[in-house]
């Protein structure tokens, strides 16, 4: 393997630690910091879509603090969901990039499959982990949402992997 090589795989393995490290440490916040930050930010966001949409005269809404916290509420948990399983199709798509360099397209069925069982057993350490933090339980849906978003992951990179070696097999027209 050349030194371009070692050094992409370095990075990537580096972006790997650091991305499995920080869902780690937002794993370990209690459940009231967790939910609390994300709720706030919800409630954010809600508010700059308000601002902006009234300011373009599509809405003329402004309301209270009360019906902001409840729409926030009613948003945040189907969102924490999402943000679960698009950390995770995150984790997918490094891990497939750093194995697609290492062994090319020779183990490339292996490869994805390795992928999503490692997310997996991230996933069901990281759910073992929460049993431990204040207020937070392991459950199995994340495990389970987690690994649908590796899926999706590996079958976004596998389309696209797919379209590139089918057009570099195809006869070169001159």
């Amino acid at each position: 393997m050349n030194k371009k090589k070692l050094t992409f795989i370095g990075i990537v393995a580096a972006i790997i630690i650091a991305w499995c490290t920080t869902i780690f440490n937002l794993s370990g916040m209690s459940s009231e910091n967790s939910n609390g930050k994300s709720k706030g930010i919800v409630e954010q966001a809600i508010v700059k879509v308000l601002d902006a949409t009234n300011e373009a005269g599509i809405t003329d809404s402004h309301p209270d603090d009360e019906k902001l916290a409840r729409a926030a509420e009613l948003i945040n948990a189907p969102l924490r969901k999402v943000i679960h399983a698009t950390v995770y199709f995150v984790l997918a798509l490094l891990l497939l990039t750093i194995s697609r360099v290492i062994f090319g397209s020779k183990k490339y069925l292996l490869s994805c499959a390795v992928t999503i069982l490692l997310c997996f057993i991230f996933a069901m350490t990281d759910e073992y982990h929460q049993t431990f933090v204040d207020g937070r339980t392991g459950q199995i849906m994340d495990v389970i949402i987690d690994t649908a978003g590796a899926c999706v992951g590996v079958l976004l990179f596998s389309s696209y992997y797919l379209v590139w070696w089918i057009g570099d097999r195809r006869p070169k027209h001159k």
